[in-house]
């Protein structure tokens, strides 16, 4: 069963397409306003977002907007509901990448179909769309591992070596362990900025990894 998230504030037109949705098998989630609809978009995993455009709180640009710059959400179908005949928003809406736009009042089966082909369109790209979302979570794994092990041994020795060179404890070290304390920082530093070079590669790789997809797409 497909799972549709529909984003609307006004609770007549919302209960009427939910009623629509249940009755063709699919999950309904509802929001009441953008913000709401956009905390559900990321934790529910829908299939498909039907999201009014004016709306308080925050508007369906603003929601499209933000699911579409997270790598996870940024590929579920999105269609905008709008009660407004206006050329603008649907030009500006299609432009910003929205896969379509229905105006209210909406019917059934001009909705049922459209739901249904950005579906369909949406299941033959979900292998690729997967590979980009396992790459995404490996990215941030691999950046996990590296601020783990990069930053913290490094920043723990340090700390270490300046609990020795305290006045409380310097006294009762000699100069010569003065010296080799202070020696030991060297290493410690060198390998904070070794850590620091190899995550801005990393960090450059994956800008340059996603300018490559954003191009292909």
């Amino acid at each position: 069963m497909k799972t549709i998230l529909l984003i609307e504030d006004k609770y007549e037109i919302r209960e009427t397409i939910a009623e629509i949705l249940c009755l063709a098998n699919f999950k309904v989630l509802t929001a009441g306003n953008g913000e709401s609809g956009l905390e559900i978009a990321i934790t529910g995993n829908p299939d498909l977002i039907l999201c009014d455009i004016m709306m308080p709180v925050l508007d369906g640009f603003g929601v499209y907007n933000a699911l579409n710059a997270l790598p996870y959400t940024k590929n579920i179908p999105f269609i905008f509901l709008t009660g407004k005949c206006d050329v603008d928003d649907r030009v500006k809406g299609l432009k910003a990448g929205v896969d379509d736009y229905l105006t209210k009042p909406i019917d059934s089966q001009v909705l049922l179909s459209t739901i249904e082909l950005r579906i369909s369109k949406y299941e033959e790209n979900r292998e690729k769309i997967e590979a980009e979302r396992n790459e995404f979570v490996n990215a941030i794994k691999q950046m996990q591992n590296l601020t783990s092990h990069g930053v913290r041994k490094p920043i723990a020795n340090c700390m270490g070596l300046i609990q020795l060179l305290d006045p409380k404890n310097r006294m009762k070290l000699s100069h010569e362990e003065q010296k080799k304390f202070l020696d030991s920082f060297k290493p410690c530093i060198l390998e904070l900025d070794e850590f620091i070079k190899e995550l801005t590669l990393f960090m450059h790789s994956e800008q340059i990894k996603n300018r490559v997809l954003s191009k292909k797409r």
